[in-house]
This record gives C-alpha cells, sequence and structure tokens, in this order.
C-alpha cells in the first residue's frame, strides 16, 4: 500500500511538473519565435526604406543577426533591377521575375515564400512595387537550435526534479507509513489484551456447566469471570478515552478558567491510602492558586494516572508531587523511585500498550493510561516529558497559565 501511495505521488508530481515544463518552454519558444520574425520584418522594412544605405541590426535589435537580402524593383526604363547581398545569385532574369510576380501577387504586403526559403516585405514607389527579399533559413536553424536546446533542457530539469521527487516521496509518506504501522500494532496490541481475558472467561464459563463441582469453586470460577471482566471494561473504557482524544472530542471542548491547583489537591487525597498500602510515602507540594484554560474532567484524569502510574511502579520509597507556577508555565512534576531508563525507554512509555515491566501484564496495567495523559495535555497546548536521574523517573507536565 505505503509503495503504491509513493509511485502515486510521483507519477502525479511529476505529471504536473512535465505539463508545467512543456507549457513553459513552449511559451518561451513561441515568444522567441515571435520575436525574431518580428526584428527580421523590422530589418526588412528599413532596408527597403533606405535602401542605398548600410543597415545592420539597431541597438534594440543587438542580440539579432543581418539576413542576407536582395531588393526588386523596376526602374524607370522599365527594366527588372536587383542589387543586394552577394550571397544571391542575381543574374537569373527568369527567377527573379518569378519572385517578382509572386510578391507582388500575394494579398499580404509582406510574408514568407515557403518553397523559395524567402520573407519579403513589399513597398509601393513612384516607378511600383519593390520588394526586398531576406534569407530565412538562418532563422530557421536558430529555431532548430532553440527548439532542441529546450527539449535538453526540459528533460534535464524533468530527471532533475524526479530525482528530486523520489527522495522527497520517501520522507512526505514516512508519516503515512508509520501510522500505517501503528495502526497494524495497535490492532494487533488490542487483539492480544482480548484475548487474554476471554480465554478466561470462556473457561471459567465452561468449567460453571460442568457439573461436579462445590459451591465454593464455582463461586471462584465466578469471580475470575467477573475480574476478567471488569479488566475487559477498564481497557474499553481506556481505548474509548483514546479515541475521543483522537477525534479531538475530549479537551478542546467544555474549556474554561480551572483551579489546577485544587484539582491537583482533590486527585492526591484517595491515591494516599493506596500509597500506605504498598509501603510508599507520598509528599506533595502544591502552590495554591494556579489556574490555567482547560477541560476539568481531563485534567483530574490526567493527574490520576500520574499518580496511579507512579504507584504501580514505583520502587520502595517516597513519591514527591510538586506543582509550581514556572515563568508563565503551570508545572507539575511527579517523581519516584525507579530502575534506570535509557532516553529511548524515556520516550517508548508514551507509545500505546508499552510497559516496562512486562511480568506485570495482569496487573490491570494496558500501558494506555500514559498516552492518554500525553494527549490531554497536548489538547491543552501542553507539554509533556519523562526523565531518569538519581534513581529517580520524573514526569514533567507544562501547561500555560490563564
Amino acid at each position: 500500500m505505503i509503495k503504491k501511495l509513493r509511485v502515486r505521488f510521483i507519477c502525479v508530481t511529476m505529471l504536473i511538473v512535465t505539463a508545467v515544463i512543456v507549457l513553459a518552454l513552449g511559451i518561451l519558444t513561441e515568444y522567441m519565435q515571435k520575436s525574431l520574425v518580428k526584428d527580421q520584418y523590422a530589418m526588412l522594412h528599413r532596408i527597403a526604406e533606405n535602401p542605398g544605405k548600410k543597415v545592420s541590426p539597431g541597438i534594440n535589435d543587438a542580440k539579432n543577426f543581418h539576413p542576407p537580402y536582395f531588393i526588386l524593383e523596376y526602374t524607370k526604363d522599365g527594366g527588372l533591377a536587383a542589387y543586394g547581398d552577394s550571397s544571391f545569385d542575381l543574374t537569373n532574369e527568369a527567377e527573379l521575375k518569378e519572385l517578382y510576380e509572386l510578391g507582388c501577387s500575394a494579398e499580404e504586403t509582406e510574408g514568407v515564400l515557403r518553397d523559395s526559403g524567402l520573407r519579403y516585405v513589399r513597398m509601393e514607389t513612384p516607378f511600383g512595387k519593390k520588394l526586398v527579399f531576406g534569407d530565412i533559413s538562418s532563422e530557421r536553424a536558430t529555431m532548430r537550435y532553440l527548439v532542441r536546446e529546450s527539449i535538453l533542457i526540459g528533460f534535464g530539469v524533468f530527471a532533475f526534479i524526479l530525482v528530486i521527487t523520489v527522495f522527497a516521496s520517501a520522507r512526505i509518506v514516512k508519516p503515512v507509513e508509520e501510522a500505517w504501522k501503528q495502526q497494524k500494532q495497535f490492532v494487533s496490541d488490542v487483539s492480544h489484551e482480548l484475548k487474554t481475558p476471554l480465554t478466561v472467561i470462556i473457561a471459567n464459563a465452561e468449567l460453571l456447566e460442568q457439573p461436579g463441582y462445590s459451591e465454593e469453586k464455582r463461586r471462584e470460577f465466578g469471580n475470575n469471570i467477573l475480574c476478567m471482566s471488569r479488566q475487559m471494561r477498564h481497557l474499553v473504557e481506556s481505548l474509548l478515552d483514546l479515541a475521543r482524544l483522537d477525534s479531538l472530542r475530549e479537551a478542546d471542548t467544555h474549556k474554561e478558567n480551572v483551579d489546577l491547583s485544587a484539582i491537583t489537591e482533590d486527585c492526591v487525597l484517595p491515591f494516599e491510602p493506596l500509597y500506605f498500602e504498598r509501603g510508599l510515602t507520598l509528599e506533595s507540594d502544591i502552590e495554591p492558586g494556579i489556574r490555567v484554560y482547560g477541560n476539568e474532567q481531563a485534567l483530574h484524569r490526567c493527574v490520576d494516572i500520574l499518580l496511579d502510574n507512579a504507584q504501580k511502579y514505583s520502587e520502595p520509597g517516597t513519591v514527591h508531587m510538586c506543582l509550581q507556577k514556572s515563568g508563565r508555565m503551570a508545572e507539575l512534576t511527579v517523581r519516584n523511585p525507579s530502575p534506570e531508563l535509557t532516553r529511548t525507554e524515556c520516550r517508548d512509555v508514551f507509545k500505546r500498550f508499552y510497559r516496562r515491566d512486562t511480568a506485570r501484564t495482569n496487573s490491570g496495567s494496558y500501558g494506555l493510561g500514559l498516552p492518554i495523559a500525553e494527549g490531554i495535555v497536548l489538547r491543552h497546548s501542553g507539554e509533556i516529558e519523562c526523565s531518569w536521574a538519581g534513581g529517580e523517573i520524573c514526569f514533567t507536565v507544562t501547561i500555560p497559565l490563564m
């Protein structure tokens, strides 16, 4: 799919580039030809008006060449006079008469005798018509050269842009490729997470149908089904939260001026017993009166996730929470003792279904909490970072103040 998308992008781009190149070079060639023809006619007119004067390109015609020319006109005694550049054979009276008749019989006062390869200009004189003929073979050669060079330039530009497009297409489709891989991985992870509780539920339901089990055993089977069902509900709710964040339905609506200090204090209280049961100490330092523009429920959920993550994955010791102003930002930090994490692992913790401790797959954690927290922070125009130093992992959230 990604390969086809890349090929389609290259084809469409090069089709547009080809059209632009052909149009641009076509217009340029047409303009140059018309300009050249116009200048040559102007030259022939000057020759006709000043037959005895040596004519050369004017200041405005410096880029043009002087065309070989000759003049045909009747003299006072009725004879056909021919004079001009020595490059023409002006001794054949029959051919000169024929050219004169062709020029005089033409409807236009200027034009081209294609069979003879001559351009003419006709003027009226007291003794009849005077015709000035100019050779267009050099002009045709110039146009052929111009067309050939235009084609070569067009191919060169096409090849250059093609190379750039091929390399650029890889970078352009890279986000799509990563999104496609993430989607496939996401579907695989969800299937895996749902498969385990479903297997447990089906197995315990089948055991309930088997005769010969005591009431105590049946209650155990029922409790297993209930436990797995709750885990599945928690997973589905987390997936729905992610879907809301991805579709911008959460945190972008119902925003208002909220007291982040009060929200954080409300979150700390319910977690103190949980920390006590796990033998952890929770210390909080919350600066009062910190207000931000956001969604109260979403921010409450974000703080809950950070506290829940700390109590689940903290080593024995003290968890520190701090909320304070930092310039124009509200800064919330949660630090807890933790084994060493690399920079790559600190980035990976925000990936969906990522868990540092694979042995805790049955702890009710699905690796969706931190991605949800990251989504909430981003929807509030903030940032969330993870770092490890001095034996502690630290999550830092910054959100603009009111």
